[in-house]
C-alpha cells in the first residue's frame, strides 16, 4: 500500500470511529478486488444487455435509471456482483445478469469506468446552501454525518474505498436509492426490493448508508438529491 492510501485509511477510519458508526463501517474499507477486465467485450456486452436503460457511454435518458459512465469500477463491480448474487435486489437487474459470468460483470464494469461522466445537472438555487451544509457539514444535532467524508466534497467518490461517485447523478435515482437506505435502517414494514441493505459486512447488520439515511427526512433527501446532481 502506498504511504498517500494509508494515509487516507487512517483518515477514513478516525472519521468511521469518531462519529459512532465504527461497527456498521469499516466494512467500507475492505473494497472488492475486480478481475483484469477487457473493454472490448464489455462494450459488446453493454450494447447488448445494458445500453438500452443505461445508455451505449453510460449516460441514462430516464432519471430513473443511473448513471454509470466514469462511476468507480470497484463500485461497479460489487454492485453487479450483489444483483447476480442478489444481495441487492432488483427484477430486471437481475433478470438482465442471468448468463453474464463474474469475468463478463468484471467487463462491463471496466468498459463503463473509462467513459465520461454525465455533465452534472442543474440543482435547486433555492435550497442549495441548506443543502451544501447538510452534504459537507452534516447535521451534528441529529446524529448526521457529511456525505462528504465518503463520497468527496466534488462527488467523485473515493475509488480506493469503492464509494461511489455521485456528482452529475440523476435526482430522481439519487432521492430513489437514499430512500431505500432509509427503509433497511428503520426496519420499515416493507418488501426486501424497498430496501438497501448491501453495504453491511454481515446478514442483518447495518451498514453506514442504512444508518445514515435512517435519520434523513424527506426535505433532507430531496434537498440533497437536487445539489448532488449539481455537484462537480
Amino acid at each position: 500500500m502506498k504511504p498517500a492510501k494509508s494515509l487516507l485509511a487512517r483518515t477514513l477510519l478516525k472519521v468511521v470511529l469518531a462519529t459512532g458508526f465504527g461497527f456498521a463501517s469499516l466494512s467500507a474499507l475492505s473494497a472488492p478486488v475486480v478481475p483484469e477486465y477487457d473493454v472490448a467485450r464489455g462494450k459488446a456486452i453493454v450494447e447488448a444487455n445494458c445500453a438500452a436503460c443505461h445508455g451505449a457511454n453510460g449516460v441514462s435518458v430516464a432519471p430513473a435509471q443511473p448513471n454509470l459512465g466514469g462511476q468507480n469500477v470497484k463500485y461497479l463491480y460489487k454492485q453487479l456482483v450483489d444483483f447476480k448474487n442478489k444481495a441487492r435486489r432488483n427484477g430486471i437487474m437481475e433478470a438482465q445478469l442471468v448468463g453474464l459470468t463474474q469475468q463478463d460483470l468484471a467487463d462491463v464494469a471496466g468498459y463503463f469506468s473509462e467513459q465520461k461522466p454525465w455533465m452534472p445537472g442543474y440543482g435547486n438555487k433555492a435550497t442549495f446552501a441548506e443543502a451544501q451544509k447538510l452534504y459537507l457539514g452534516g447535521d451534528k444535532t441529529r446524529g448526521i454525518i457529511p456525505c462528504a467524508g465518503c463520497h468527496d466534497p466534488k462527488g467523485s467518490g473515493n475509488e480506493w474505498a469503492a464509494f461511489p461517485r455521485l456528482g452529475g447523478q440523476h435526482a430522481t435515482y439519487i432521492a430513489t436509492q437514499l430512500k431505500l437506505f432509509r427503509a433497511a435502517g428503520r426496519e420499515d414494514d416493507v418488501g426486501e426490493t424497498e430496501m438497501r441493505t448491501n453495504d453491511a459486512a454481515k446478514k442483518g447488520e447495518k451498514g453506514m448508508m442504512q444508518m445514515v439515511a435512517s435519520k434523513l427526512s424527506d426535505r433532507d433527501i430531496k434537498i440533497l438529491s437536487e445539489f448532488i446532481t449539481a455537484v462537480h
